[in-house]
């Protein structure tokens, strides 16, 4: 009986001739790498469940793309909603409205629903701007031509719930056509709408920092129509308050310089009882403004400082100071309010050159005094001499 030939069977963990060949050739190539400037290659087993890994990985992130890409296709294209084609009129543009009584029910109509919209703080039922940018122009409209009206939706709260957040909006047009709106209350009725400029002086301090140029420019604008309207007092206080309850240094310098126009304006008197009796806060406000990173700001705030102590007097001025303020403070105050002397008109400043000739002589005289006299220079001069003298032959030594 023939005996069979058992051929040597390998074990599981034992590698294959495949696999010991691939292994040997990774050795090579590490080694290799460094002398020929290869980087080693990486060989990776390719199995099922590696395959299901990068299938099902592949998967979520497909399902994770998706909601993104769902967004930009959201995105991409028309905006959603009504498209409003506005315009934004000037005073001298704005029409006497045909009928009255009909555009103010829908004035009220608007205002009642979005003071339903705060109260039960949704906006899923929001008014659509087109819409509000309508019922500025109405009220634009009674401010001109129907004052009663206009002085009715200022009892309504109008500026609260329209006015002034449509001047805060993102929207340039809503934005413009709500500070002209505040320009025309101010025009229109002085005495009802400076009633309510606790609240619209902030915002439009906030809109004359405005990045956009034409927005600030309009909001200084109305400020300045705010500041010739004559509502003096009614106007400075929440303009010195901002210096206490504002962090943006550009809001509390803007309300510094008005700060000043507004103090040079009013009367002597009336100034005089606002600051001793009225304002009890105002020198605190005045080292607020001082200590301003601006520097329009600090030398706007001197000037209302120095002016002050021109009309309430120079003792009294300083009593209150003192009183009031302490430290830091109270010296910001009184070195800020110093009046500075005039230099005298015939006497004019000299030049570098002039400044600079003067100060070496004065060095040189310092030179001369400090020497003692020692480098003072002494001339001899000889008598003139005679032909005779002349004549005579040199005498032998």
């Amino acid at each position: 009986m023939a005996s069979e030939t058992l051929q040597p069977t390998r074990k599981r963990s034992q590698p294959s001739d495949y696999e010991q060949q691939l292994q040997r050739d990774e050795t090579v190539l590490q080694h290799a790498a460094p002398v020929l400037g290869v980087a080693p290659i990486k060989r990776r087993r390719s199995s099922a469940s590696s395959a299901e890994e990068h299938s099902s990985s592949t998967v979520g992130e497909q399902k994770q793309q998706s909601p993104v890409e769902e967004k930009e296709k959201n995105l991409d294209g028309a905006p959603e909603g009504e498209l409003f084609l506005v315009t934004v009129k000037t005073r001298e543009e704005l029409l006497e409205s045909e009928d009255v009584a009909s555009d103010a029910e829908k004035l009220d109509q608007l205002l009642q629903h979005k003071q339903q919209i705060t109260i039960t703080t949704t906006t899923d039922d929001d008014v659509a701007w087109g819409h509000e940018f309508e019922a500025l122009d109405s009220l634009r409209s009674f401010t001109k031509h129907h004052q009663d009206a206009a002085r009715r939706q200022l009892n309504n709260d109008v500026l609260k719930l329209l006015v002034l957040p449509a001047a805060s909006s993102l929207r340039s047009a809503m934005a413009r056509n709500a500070l002209l709106c505040v320009q025309d209350l101010m025009l229109g009725l002085k005495t009802d709408t400076a009633a309510h400029l606790d609240a619209i002086v902030p915002v439009l301090l906030n809109r004359a920092c405005s990045e956009k140029q034409f927005l600030r420019d309009l909001a200084r604008e109305v400020l300045d129509t705010t500041l010739l309207a004559g509502a003096n007092e009614e106007f400075l206080r929440p303009l010195l308050a901002t210096s206490t309850t504002e962090k943006n240094a550009q809001i509390v310098s803007v309300a510094g310089l008005y700060v000043t126009k507004c103090v040079i304006r009013m009367e002597r008197e009336h100034l005089r009882k606002f600051v001793l009796e009225t304002r009890t806060s105002f020198f605190d406000e005045m080292a607020a403004f001082l200590n301003c990173k601006v520097v329009e700001c600090k030398a706007a705030t001197r000037r209302t400082c120095q002016h002050t102590r021109r009309v309430i007097g120079n003792d009294e001025f300083l009593a209150l100071v003192k009183e009031k303020l302490s430290g830091s403070a109270q010296l910001d105050v009184l070195k800020a309010s110093e009046i500075r002397k005039a230099a005298k008109p015939g006497h004019a400043k000299s030049s570098i050159r002039e400044r600079m000739m003067q100060m070496k002589k004065q060095q040189q005289q310092q030179k001369k005094v400090q020497s003692g006299g020692n480098d003072i220079s002494v001339v001899v001069v000889a008598p003139p001499r005679s032909r005779a003298s002349s004549t005579q032959a040199a005498p032998s030594l």
